[in-house]
């Protein structure tokens, strides 16, 4: 089993080292499921994220957030999404993906031919989710845009290192209760990469939960903040984590991991919920 030291109420996660707090702001601060944030906002996130290069057969991930989960749902099996760039649309079928309990799901977007290599193409978000804000925007224009590379990605992506599990995190405030993990592995792909987590009670009936958190760098961060999240935890209860890596092409490793590790738990008296 991993055993997880917690930070106390007070204290946030850091190492002493500059190389590490880099990487964990990076990986605090990208992606869909891994970000945990303090705002509860409504919206929506991409994976691979707005900006990024991606290959001509590209598939992507659209994460609804709190009150976007319903419509976001409602959006498989429809054709109401579209890639524009590169000359004719670009069709794009949604596909059931996975629910989280912290109010977050998330559907696989296919687009229906490759994308043209070299070109910039914007999806139509607002066709079929009108008004929706896009909370991993980089261009500051609530639009969703990407730049195809020179080819298609046919090759599997490979773990380089075991994933494990490096920090805990746990902080009760007014709002409500924090709990994360951070998971650290090297993978060989240089493109966008996300980790499906598959994890329940090592011990025990309990329900089991999946959901996908992407790569950034070396690390990630799952669980759930006072809002939302990508998995529920139990205080020090131990879990069994299965680790899956697929690329952004939708190529899977071929060799998944597990692990054991235990919830984040506070280590000294909780606080109390501030008062107004």
């Amino acid at each position: 089993m991993v055993n997880v030291p917690s930070a106390h109420p007070s204290q946030r996660l850091m190492r002493s080292t500059t190389s590490w707090l880099v990487a964990c702001v990076v990986a605090a601060a990208a992606g869909f499921a891994a970000r945990v944030e303090a705002a509860c906002d409504d919206g929506v996130r991409l994976f691979p994220a707005p900006g990024a290069t991606v290959p001509t057969n590209a598939h992507f991930v659209l994460e609804g957030v709190r009150a976007e989960q319903e419509r976001v749902s409602k959006l498989v099996g429809g054709s109401d999404l579209v890639l524009l760039g590169g000359g004719d649309p670009v069709g794009v079928v949604v596909e059931k993906g996975w629910s989280s309990t912290m109010n977050r799901v998330a559907v696989k977007l296919k687009p229906t031919r490759p994308l043209q290599p070299n070109t910039e193409y914007t999806l139509n978000l607002g066709r079929a989710l009108s008004g929706v804000r896009l909370l991993n925007d980089v261009w500051g224009d609530n639009t969703a845009r990407w730049k195809t590379g020179p080819s298609a990605d046919g090759a599997a992506p490979k773990f380089v290192t075991r994933p494990a599990v490096s920090e805990g995190f746990y902080q009760r405030t007014r709002e409500g209760l924090t709990r994360t993990l951070k998971l650290r592995t090297q993978v060989n792909d240089l493109g966008a990469a996300y980790l499906l987590l598959t994890m329940q009670r090592a011990r025990g009936v309990a329900a089991r939960q999946q959901y996908p958190v992407p790569l950034d760098g070396e690390a990630v961060v799952f669980g759930h903040d006072a809002c939302s999240g990508s998995f529920g935890f139990d205080d020090g209860r131990a879990y069994k984590l299965t680790v899956e890596l697929f690329d952004a092409a939708g190529n899977a490793a071929a060799r998944p991991f597990t692990l054991e590790l235990s919830a984040p738990r506070p280590t000294g008296p909780e606080l109390e919920p501030e008062k107004p």
